[in-house]
Parts: structure tokens; sequence; C-alpha cells
């Protein structure tokens, strides 16, 4: 079994406790450092830059969410499936398919910080219809489907009794 010796720890261990360099000139070898050391040094680095390091990663945050919003904006640029008219981004609307496994409401998702893969996913389970052709769609839908639906809303969705 082959063995690297850690350059910080100094203890032999076998490759699999060490990273291995994905990109650069050295890509396909082993970190000097065992995975444990790295990750010690990955904290210690946090601790000693805690603010700096929770302000990039709400910057990464935001930079996801606008590349997200934009996505949004650019699925909803079509015109609507039922009335075929074409309206701002914010007038459209994803309707799920019938038969279709929902996770989730595709703004909800974005605004969750879920994968884009993941959105995008949901979003091909929907047709892109503007809100009044969703609304209709909508008050179409047989009466068990409408209940169920309202069933399966968790109390803190809502702010009003569904009676």
């Amino acid at each position: 079994m082959n063995l690297k010796i850690c350059s910080k720890c100094k203890i032999s261990k076998s490759f699999p406790e060490f990273y291995l360099r994905k990109t650069g000139k050295r890509a396909g070898e082993y970190y000097e450092k065992c995975k444990e050391c790295m990750k010690a040094r990955g904290r210690s680095y946090y601790h000693v830059n805690r603010e700096r390091q929770l302000s990039l990663a709400l910057k990464r945050r935001e930079k996801y969410r606008q590349l997200m919003r934009e996505l949004l904006v650019e699925a909803k640029n079509k015109p609507c499936m039922d009335c075929k008219k074409s309206y701002p981004h914010y007038v459209m609307d994803f309707d799920h398919r019938n038969g279709e496994q929902k996770i989730r409401e595709v703004a909800r998702m974005i605004i969750g910080g879920w994968s884009k893969t993941k959105v995008l996913e949901e979003i091909e389970k929907c047709d892109l219809v503007c809100s009044n052709c969703h609304r209709i769609r909508t008050h179409r839908k047989p009466a068990g489907i409408r209940t169920s639906l309202r069933e399966n809303l968790v109390p803190s969705q809502t702010k009003f009794s569904l009676g």
C-alpha cells in the first residue's frame, strides 16, 4: 500500500487521507498536508478572519441570488402558453403540470438558495402562463384537487383561514 508523509503532522498516511489537486499545473497530484491538517488550518484561518469570511460569504450569496434572478427573468421572457400574449416577467407564473411531482414553488427555491440545476429541473415541470391565465387554470381544476392543495399548506404559509 502506498503511503505519503504529511508535511505538517509528519505522520505516514494512505493516499485517500490527502486531498487531490483538481486544477493548476499540479492537477492530479496530492497536497503535501493531510486532510486532517488542511481542515485544522481552514478552521484556524476562519476564526482569525471571521468577519472577512462572513462578508465574502454574504457577497457570494448575493451574487448567486442576482444570477438566479436573471435566470428567472430570462425563463419568464416568453409569451403565455394559454393566451399567447407577452407580459413583463413579474406578471408571468410557473404553473406545475398535473401529474408532475412538485418539490417547491420556483420563486421560493430561488429565495432559499437552491442550486441552479434543481431550479431548472423544477421549471421543466411547469407551464409558463400569465397571472390571469394561472388564476383561470386554478379555478377550473376539479374541487378535489384545489381542496387537496389547500390541505397540503403548512399553517405558517398563510395568514388567513382556509376553511
